[in-house]
């Protein structure tokens, strides 16, 4: 049976012949097969855009129309679920494989992580960022947006790095996007001692930026496997032999300059007391955390994390 549109200030049209008076058939091609929007539709058809809607269930319920997932999608979106069931995760997004790796395998994760990313966040949201190239790809997919009370943190100590991923960047061109608060952390990510650390944290401006991080409620983050080419917030401190000390104490990944082990503990080494920014039980604290990675030398560390 065709639904009664309800009463409209325009007459209903009487469909064209090769539709045999069926109002439900005409206002499934014109928006399935021709691609109107449904005040196209109802202006065309001259009933409301509510019987549009009503039109087009009808077609869907009577077999005019079958709406079908890609199968490609499909298999992500089952892949998604069973990683969140097996490993006790809200989500995980994963995007399908296009055979592609680095610049390009990082754009496409940028992209997806930003969708993710935006409806989480609102006026009140205090958001901590990290770095690297995931996270500048994450930086630079965000759309613009209006959000003047949201904060967005530098979790990550400064470097002098003059690559675009470095942690002021990434936190800079994020708050930008977003219209937001950007709130840096002025203080080097590595100190050469843990007695400058210490003393550096004494410090009255240094231990308020810090409570900044420590007040997030979601951070955004990458993760690194751990090998000769990783990347480091100051890489005069990661040399081949500190990268070997901790490759041979079973450490499989790095987290906001972290080194973990397969089960995700912190892994002891040259450079432990000597940094500053988010610690690893910090991190695990945050009520939502989305880490953004991808790559099959991401898995280790992924599954670590």
């Amino acid at each position: 049976m065709v639904p009664k549109a309800p009463k409209s200030v325009h007459a209903a049209r009487t469909p064209p012949a090769e539709f045999a008076d069926d109002a439900v058939a005409w206002a499934m091609w014109l928006y399935y097969a021709e691609g109107r929007t449904q005040n196209e539709v109802a202006e065309t058809l001259g009933v409301s855009r509510a019987s549009v809607a009503n039109y087009l269930g009808e077609a869907r319920r009577r077999g005019l129309v079958s709406v079908q997932i890609a199968p490609d999608t499909l298999a992500m979106v089952q892949i998604g679920r069973s990683l969140s069931e097996r490993y006790g995760i809200i989500g995980a997004h994963v995007i399908p494989e296009a055979g592609d790796s680095g610049q390009d395998l990082r754009r496409r994760l940028g992209i997806a992580a930003a969708q993710v990313l935006l409806p989480h966040l609102s006026a009140s949201t205090v958001l901590g960022v990290a770095w690297g190239r995931t996270m500048l790809a994450l930086a630079q997919a965000l759309p613009e947006r209006a959000i003047p009370a949201l904060r967005v943190v530098q979790i990550s100590g400064s470097s002098l790095s003059d690559e675009l991923y470095s942690p002021e960047f990434c936190t800079a061109l994020i708050a930008n996007r977003l219209g937001a608060r950007c709130e840096n952390l002025h203080a080097p990510a590595i100190l050469s001692s843990p007695q400058m650390r210490d003393a550096l944290l004494a410090e009255p401006g240094i231990a308020r930026q810090l409570a900044r991080v420590r007040s997030c409620d979601l951070v955004a983050i990458g993760v690194g496997e751990l090998d000769r080419s990783v990347i480091f917030s100051d890489s005069q401190f990661l040399t081949a032999e500190v990268i070997d000390h901790y490759l041979a104490r079973g450490a499989v990944g790095v987290v906001l300059g972290r080194f973990i082990d397969p089960s995700g503990a912190e892994v002891e080494g040259p450079l432990s007391g000597r940094q500053i920014g988010m610690e690893l039980m910090e991190l695990r604290a945050t009520p939502q955390r989305i880490c953004v990675a991808g790559g099959p030398e991401k898995v280790a560390p992924i599954r670590a994390l």
